[in-house]
């Protein structure tokens, strides 16, 4: 990934880890894109191997979330 043109953030700004965790999680899904662009075919294999990309990618992303605290119930 080319960092060169992305602006690096303040350690101590809020979203600081948020932001290089989605950094990560983009540079994972353009290697896969660029992995299975390369595939000439579908093989057990490459469909075993996109799923195990996959489920690393939709990992780091659930890790991603923001935990949000519900506002008080009011009634």
């Amino acid at each position: 990934m080319n960092n060169e043109n992305i602006p690096q953030p303040d350690p101590s700004w809020d979203y600081y880890l948020t932001y290089h965790r989605l950094l990560k999680a983009k540079s994972q899904l353009n290697q896969l894109i660029k992995d299975i662009s390369e595939l000439e075919s579908a093989t057990t294999e490459s469909d075993q191997s996109i799923n195990e990309d996959l489920f690393d990618l939709t990992s780091l992303l659930d890790d991603t979330r923001i935990p949000v605290d519900e506002p008080p119930d009011e009634s």
